[in-house]
């Protein structure tokens, strides 16, 4: 068949060629056919979609020649794609900054967990390559790219002109903007950029993304505080330290989930439009691949169930974990110094007395008096387990004495009392999840990994034992 068959002259079919390779050659994903039979021109307006697919399969088909074939041949000396080095390596180095639940949230242990995290574990996945996170800062997220330092970055990231103007992003597959949060008392004062925009309002951002450019080009009258831990300015702004956040309407949701006093205020209306993409560096090929798996993740439904899971991820039991893990790491000290002392590890009735008072206070917050006394024995066994293999390593070795082991009763039993105080409100805090059965899966998931384990594994077990039942 040949053009003039469906009404083309072969004019109009040299005018499709020359015009498409100067218009959309950027976006194909084929260059050499981008090349040879161009974009869309004036013509193609005029034509049903069907002739000009017609069109371009004829075009395909044919053998290239003159400008169009050395176009098409690739460069001399031209170096892989990303893509071909990412395979070739067999680890993809992601990004991220591990400060911006849902999407990426660093652990004390240095792991990562979020939306993006388990995101780029599937992008790892298909390509059959292993994940390497990389731990970046806002301010130098663009900086980290251009050197080098990953192949791509993932963790809630905007898009914006100013980062397209280095890189390129990836389809989008969260649409966001900017709001307020700030205590529930205080709600109806931000309402408005004109309300956050005066000196007596202590507005606070983390440094370097889009949360301070938008603070500083909206709101430069406002008393701006710049706070390097964003995982903290929520509990700056719940004890009363700073007034007013702007941030993304997806944190403001979730941050007041986790933070009782805040209030995300209209986030259903944002200040802004945003979305959320993969940062790509300024790679055809990788790209393409990256918006393919994107492409099929939300159309299969995949991404929306990874959404809705790490929205109700039980983000708050993070500090449970965090204080399950600095106790146990604690039974070493209280080990060596009864090893010096040759005092016994168990003391029952001490230890009955503990419990009961612990029950107690437990139930004044809300916590049933039987679950908390059944948690706080099996903290306390745990300890138990982990100093009963302290010592029987010590008996086989033969160990002497621990010049270094600090005093219990003035140095390690005040840190073990402090951090009893803080379990028992965590306790309370968390309750709402602790006590519903549909979410022990999650409580169990988000209890580990522990830096107690390298201590001992058993005695992690039974710490945790109880948020299982």
């Amino acid at each position: 068949m040949t053009g003039p068959a469906i009404g083309l002259a072969g004019q109009d079919i040299r005018e499709l060629t020359v015009e498409l390779a100067s218009r959309a050659a950027p976006y194909c994903i084929d260059c050499a056919l981008v090349v040879a039979i161009g974009v869309p021109v004036p013509v193609f307006r005029r034509l049903p979609a069907w002739i000009v697919t017609l069109v371009l399969a004829i075009a395909a088909s044919q053998p290239l020649t003159g400008h169009a074939a050395e176009a098409a041949k690739p460069a001399q000396g031209a170096s892989a794609s990303r893509l071909d080095e990412i395979l070739a390596r067999g680890v993809l180095r992601v990004g991220t900054t591990g400060d911006y639940k849902p999407f990426s949230y660093r652990l004390g242990t240095g792991d990562f967990i979020g939306l993006d995290v388990a995101l780029a574990g599937d992008l790892a996945k298909t390509l059959g390559v292993k994940l390497q996170l990389v731990p970046t800062t806002w301010g130098a997220l663009m900086a980290d790219l251009g050197e080098d330092r990953f192949d791509l970055a993932m963790g809630g990231i905007s898009v914006s002109l100013e980062r397209q103007k280095k890189a390129w992003f990836s389809l989008p597959y969260l649409r966001d903007g900017k709001t307020p949060i700030a205590r529930c008392d205080d709600a109806r004062k931000y309402q408005t950029l004109a309300d956050i925009d005066r000196p007596e309002v202590r507005l606070i951002v983390n440094p370097g993304g889009t949360n301070e450019r938008f603070a500083r080009a909206h709101a430069p009258h406002a008393t701006l505080t710049v706070h390097p831990d964003n995982v903290a300015i929520f509990d700056r702004i719940a004890a009363g330290e700073a007034d007013v956040m702007v941030t993304d309407a997806i944190e403001a949701r979730l941050q007041q989930r986790l933070h009782p006093k805040l209030c995300a205020i209209h986030p259903e209306a944002p200040f802004d439009f945003s979305e959320k993409a993969v940062l790509l560096p300024r790679d055809a090929a990788l790209k393409a691949y990256v918006d393919q798996w994107l492409h099929q993740a939300i159309e299969s439904g995949a991404f929306a169930r990874a959404n809705e899971q790490w929205l109700a991820y039980p983000w708050g039991i993070e500090s449970l974990r965090a204080l399950i893990d600095a106790r146990l790491l604690l039974a070493p000290d209280v080990a060596q110094y009864k090893w010096n002392h040759h005092l016994p590890i168990e003391d029952l009735p001490r230890e009955a007395q503990v419990i009961a008072a612990l029950g107690h206070r437990a139930s004044d917050l809300g916590v049933p008096q039987p679950w908390a006394e059944a948690f706080f024995r099996a903290q306390i066994e745990a300890s138990k387990t982990a100093q009963n293999e302290l010592f029987q390593g010590w008996d086989v070795f033969k160990h002497g004495q621990f010049p270094d082991a600090p005093d219990l009763a003035t140095v390690t039993r005040p840190k073990l009392d402090a951090l009893t105080d803080q379990l028992l409100r965590a306790l309370a805090e968390n309750w709402p999840v602790l006590s519903d059965p549909k979410r022990r899966d999650d409580v169990v998931r988000a209890m580990r990994p522990m830096r107690a384990e390298d201590i001992s594994a058993k005695a992690v077990g039974e710490a945790i034992a109880p948020l299982a039942r």
